[in-house]
């Protein structure tokens, strides 16, 4: 599921690739040559998969952000690779955080294509508590170009009760899979993962690929995680300048602040913030517990704190000095 190390993982695994193939382990990796700029490195199963099974891919956000203006072609260079891959006699690794988001309908269709090759199919997911997930996506949202209102930034914006619901918590896909895939997928707890000495990465290639010795791999860790005040001061930006309109097409005015701008410790919802959402994390741990049980509704009790004054004068003097 999405935040759940997923991009560490894939990483890892695009770094290791002899390693796994000494267990009998194939890691296919994806190229777009078509994107601007070009992809040719592709670890994240998703990018391909998503274009090749959803309805309409050229709706799929990442089709958008690359500007690929020919999808067919794309996707005749990505079922290549994809048929390629099915050819191995190694058992495959696939992960991506955005398979899970297919309809029902395209996941059925993507497990035909790959038990017509002859393999049996070991789904696992991770899943975050509702709660930590809460904290999580709001910051990928953000990250991603849209602007939550939920998200204050000190007493220049109070936060607000959203008027839709923008948060998601995974119950959904959960329910999905469990729908797709039955009683043979297996759900662990992101916090369990978390708990191996060496990191969720590992527990994944131990627990679910079976590596017998993780300790002689190359461990790739992503940081993708942006400091608060980047994520409330970016959400500013958002509001104005959002990354699509509301016809969902990229917008070219879209700002972004540069990634190593102001460091302010990590990005957590505060407790007035999530206040507003505590009767849809009521309602999501609820249902939550339901599908897979209470242990997946433990979270880490930590918040941000208030932005001050102080806080928001210190930015515009970093803003100042980066504009020099």
């Amino acid at each position: 599921m999405h935040k759940t190390a997923s991009s560490s993982f894939q990483q890892t695994c695009a770094a290791n690739i002899a390693r796994l193939q000494q267990e009998r382990l194939h890691y296919p990796i994806f190229s777009c040559p078509s994107a601007k700029p070009s992809r040719l490195k592709i670890s994240n199963h998703s990018v391909p998969l998503r274009s090749l099974y959803e309805q309409n891919p050229a709706e799929y956000h990442i089709n958008k952000r690359w500007k690929i203006k020919d999808i067919e072609n794309v996707n005749r260079q990505y079922q290549m690779q994809w048929d390629q891959s099915l050819d191995s006699d190694s058992s495959l690794i696939i992960s991506g955080e955005g398979i899970s988001l297919l309809p029902v309908a395209a996941l059925e269709r993507l497990m035909s294509a790959i038990t017509s090759k002859g393999f049996a199919i070991q789904a696992m997911a991770l899943v975050r508590s509702p709660l930590d997930y809460a904290h999580s996506i709001a910051q990928q949202l953000i990250r991603g170009g849209q602007y939550l209102e939920v998200v204050g930034f000190g007493d220049l914006r109070r936060p607000t009760t959203m008027p839709r619901l923008t948060i998601p918590d995974g119950c959904r896909e959960i329910s999905k899979l469990l729908t797709v895939f039955g009683g043979t997928i297996r759900f662990a707890p992101f916090y369990e993962a978390c708990q191996h000495p060496m990191g969720p990465v590992a527990y994944l290639l131990e627990e679910f690929c079976g590596c017998q010795s993780t300790r002689n791999y190359t461990f790739k860790q992503t940081q993708e995680s942006k400091s608060n005040l980047w994520v409330r001061y970016q959400n500013q930006l958002n509001a104005r300048w959002p990354r699509f309109d509301r016809k969902k097409r990229l917008n070219p005015d879209y700002i972004q602040l540069p990634d190593n701008y102001i460091s302010s410790g990590k990005f957590r919802l505060t407790r007035s913030e999530i206040l507003l959402l505590q009767s849809q994390i009521d309602s999501s741990n609820h249902n939550m517990s339901g599908l897979l049980g209470d242990q997946f509704v433990m979270a880490q009790p930590d918040f941000s704190e208030e932005l001050t004054s102080n806080d928001l004068i210190n930015l515009m003097t970093s803003l100042a000095k980066t504009n020099r």
